[in-house]
């Protein structure tokens, strides 16, 4: 055994599209809260 992982590339980009969706859907939530304070009086 030389202690190499073989494969695992589906944990890779599993693991870029749950970070690329999450960080997505914070700057959602942050463009709309945004846009809800300026509507505000």
């Amino acid at each position: 055994m030389s202690g190499m992982i073989q494969g695992g590339w589906e944990f890779v980009w599993a693991a870029y599209g749950i970070t690329f969706t999450t960080l997505s859907l914070y700057c959602f939530s942050l463009w709309m809260r945004l846009r809800a304070d300026k509507n505000e009086p």
